[in-house]
Formats: C-alpha cells, sequence, structure tokens
C-alpha cells in the first residue's frame, strides 16, 4: 500500500490534519486520484466546520473507500510521502531537461527548466522546513540578548550611512531591502556606494548588476573608492594625486576579503543567482536592475506577474540562506507626486512593497546636482527616516552630507562631468 493512502487513512482515522497544514501538505502530494479526492473532501470540510469528517461522512460521499489500518506515525508518513514527491519531481524535473537537450537541442531551455523545478519543488511544500520552534533553544535566545547587550551597537551590518543605520539597525540577516528611485537618478551609484561601505567593514560582497556590465561597474568602484575623478579615469588623464591614491587603493584592496562583480550573462534567473551565492559565499549580496530578471515560473520578464514572483523568491532566498539581500527597482515617474518617492510610486509590482522588509528611497534635488535626498520609505522596524547625500563623481564623494566637513576630499569639488 502506497504512503500517501496510508497518511490519508491515519489523518481521517485520528481526525486530525493539523499537522499536515503545518507541514504544507498541499493537493500535488496525491497521484492516486481517489486519494486526491478524499483529501479535498476532508479539507474543505474542515475548513467548513473546523473538524475533520468522521468515517461515517466520507463513506456516505465515497462508498468504495475504506481507510487502511496504520500503525506508524503521522510525523513519519508526512516525511515519506515528501520523500517520495520529493524524488518523483526531481526525476520529472530531470526528464524535462534532458528532453530539451535531446530532442529540441535547446541548452538554455533545459536550465531554465531545471531552475523553475528547483522553484516549483519550494512553491509545493516539499523544500525543508525552516520552521523555528519558540519553546525549543530558550537559553540560546537569552544568550543572544547578552551578547547584544555588551556589545551595544547596530544588529546588523552597517550600510556606511550613519542617520539610515541609526533608524534601520543595519543590514540584518534574512532581510530583503529595496532601493527604488526614479531613472538616472543614481540607485545602481547608491548601491555601489554602500556595497563598498559593507565591504569595507570586512565583509565578503556579491554584486550582480543588471543595469551595467562588469567593466563599467569596475571603473565606477574604483572612482568612489580611491576618491578620483571618474571621468578622468576612464580618460586615462588622472592628476598626479589621483594616480597616487589609485595604486594605493588597488594595493590595499589585494589584502581584503572578496568583493565580486557577477555580471548578467550568469544568468538572468534567481536560480542561477542562488546558485552564484552559493559558489561565492558572500556575506551581503547586491542585485542590481532586479526588473530586467526573467521568472523561471512564467518564463515572462517585466510583467506584473513576473515581477512578483521574483520578489517573492527573492525574500525565500534571503530567507533561506539568511544573509540581507540588496536590490534596485524604478519608480514610474507619472506616479510620483511632486517628484517624491513613495512606496505607491514603485514601478512594475506592488509585491516590492509587500516582500522587502526596508524600502530606501533615493530623489534628486532640483536645485543642486551634488546633493540626493535618500530616505527610508518604509520599513518593519523604523518609521520615515531621511537625510541628504553629497553626490560627487569627479572627487567620489557619496555620503552622509553631516560628513562633508570631515571629508578631506570633498573641499576639492569644483565643476566637472557627472554620471
Amino acid at each position: 500500500m502506497n504512503n500517501e493512502t496510508r497518511l490519508l487513512s491515519r489523518a481521517i482515522t485520528d481526525r486530525s490534519i493539523n499537522l499536515l497544514f503545518e507541514r504544507g501538505v498541499q493537493d500535488t502530494w496525491f497521484v492516486d486520484s481517489d486519494n486526491l479526492r478524499v483529501w479535498k473532501f476532508v479539507r474543505e470540510h474542515f475548513f467548513s466546520y473546523a473538524e475533520v469528517p468522521s468515517l461515517e461522512v466520507i463513506q456516505s460521499n465515497f462508498p468504495s473507500y475504506k481507510p487502511i489500518e496504520v500503525n506508524d506515525s503521522i510525523e513519519y508518513l508526512i516525511d515519506a510521502v515528501m520523500a517520495e514527491r520529493r524524488k518523483a519531481s526531481t526525476i520529472q524535473m530531470i526528464s524535462n531537461a534532458i528532453e530539451n537537450i535531446d530532442k529540441q537541442k535547446d541548452h538554455e531551455q533545459a536550465l531554465i527548466t531545471l531552475q523553475a523545478g528547483m522553484i516549483r519543488l519550494e512553491e509545493d511544500g516539499l523544500s525543508r522546513s525552516y520552521d523555528l520552534d519558540l519553546t525549543k533553544d530558550a537559553t540560546k535566545r537569552f544568550e543572544d540578548y547578552e551578547w547584544r547587550k555588551n556589545n551595544p551597537g547596530l544588529l546588523g551590518i552597517p550600510t556606511g550611512f550613519p542617520t539610515m543605520d541609526l533608524a534601520t539597525n543595519g543590514l540584518q540577516p534574512g532581510q530583503l531591502v529595496v532601493i527604488v528611485a526614479p531613472p538616472k537618478t543614481g540607485k545602481s551609484t547608491l548601491a555601489l556606494q554602500m556595497a563598498q561601505n559593507v565591504h569595507m567593514k570586512d565583509k565578503s560582497v556579491m554584486f550582480q548588476s543588471f543595469e551595467m556590465n562588469n567593466h563599467e561597474q569596475q571603473q565606477r568602484h574604483d572612482a568612489m573608492r580611491a576618491h578620483i575623478d571618474h571621468g578622468r579615469l576612464r580618460r586615462g588623464k588622472l592628476l598626479p594625486a589621483e594616480e597616487n591614491r589609485y595604486i594605493d587603493m588597488l594595493n590595499k584592496m589585494e589584502t581584503e576579503h572578496p568583493f565580486h562583480l557577477v555580471d548578467a550573462v550568469n544568468g538572468i534567473t534567481v536560480s542561477a543567482l542562488a546558485a552564484k551565492i552559493e559558489q561565492l559565499k558572500p556575506d551581503v549580496v547586491f542585485v542590481d536592475g532586479v526588473y530586467l530578471m526573467m521568472d523561471e515560473l512564467t518564463g515572462e520578464m517585466n510583467t506584473p506577474q513576473a515581477i512578483t514572483n521574483i520578489t517573492r523568491a527573492m525574500k525565500r532566498l534571503a530567507q533561506r540562506i539568511n544573509k540581507p539581500i540588496i536590490i534596485t527597482t524604478q519608480t514610474l515617474l507619472w506616479k510620483m507626486r511632486a517628484g517624491k518617492v513613495t512606496a505607491d510610486s514603485i514601478g512594475y509590482s506592488s509585491s516590492f512593497f509587500q516582500d522587502s522588509d526596508v524600502i530606501l528611497g533615493l530623489e534628486p534635488v532640483e536645485e543642486d546636482e551634488t546633493i540626493r535626498l535618500l530616505k527610508v520609505v518604509a520599513s518593519r522596524n523604523c518609521g520615515p527616516t531621511e537625510t541628504s547625500l553629497t553626490w560627487k563623481w569627479n572627487t567620489g564623494c557619496f555620503h552622509d552630507e553631516s560628513e562633508m566637513t570631515s571629508c578631506e576630499f570633498c573641499s576639492d569639488w569644483s565643476s566637472n562631468e557627472h554620471d
């Protein structure tokens, strides 16, 4: 007798399916059509009457169905069915990918099939559970508190923008942080500066951009990190003092934690991103231009459903790897009121607001192109906050304006080209 029949029989006999719901048992777990019909009836009955139907009720609706006697625990049976379904789904996923290669000679589609299959395993509740029992590990939780007590400061990793860090407590494990701005305002620059700030706190960084190639990002990074003119760096015309700073910065970076720039050619799906994270094992992940990614479930890009699926997958990924993931996206200009970035002005999908833990908005300041306004648009743990940022490409200065007086490079500013 198969395990799904045994599981259903045990649940009906015990008149208890709470554990099945807790473990995420879904309709897709039941391959046998008779078991599926009975399971759906039991589930709907439970939602209507808050109880599992009696054996008499079931047999009156399904005269040929007879539960069998089962001695194994319901916990074991759930694990057994889950293992069988995971195995069957994995075999089917691999078979479909092989068919793409053998018959259609389409290697890209084979990879997409594998990536979509991995997401379906999670959607169907067949991936591992990361539930937390609050009645367990109480001692460990108090030890965590005592560590915070004896080590006051941020709970997470500093972004390098003190006003934001004070409000949000830094970038914390499992968070999905969204940076949103109007087109050409500097969201990519802000993300890259934040990545540099994180890296300078002895953290390894992975920065994947769907907006620019690695060479462009490298030049921007070097100009910002060494505080040299970006335009002169690109043209090979650095001033002697800038060349010296550039050489010093490059030499110092060779002794530091990895800072990986990942080009979009490595994949445009969340599964490809997850695979790269597994390979590089960064402390913090940045994804620039997430709205340019492809959804593995629909095969679509830039549609509301595709973006919703991507942000949901990003949130689950952040939680699974227990590391902060920072993504960037755009506002729609027609949805902005008086040039202000709000949660309602985010383009493509409302899922950015629903799935994020923190939304940081970046706005231009019309009267001064060397300033940007950075603000907490929404957060699960703090209220609205904002600060002005110095924004100077010719000195590589992108920081809280309050730090301008202590910045040795800001005073060197003069008119120059801006990117």
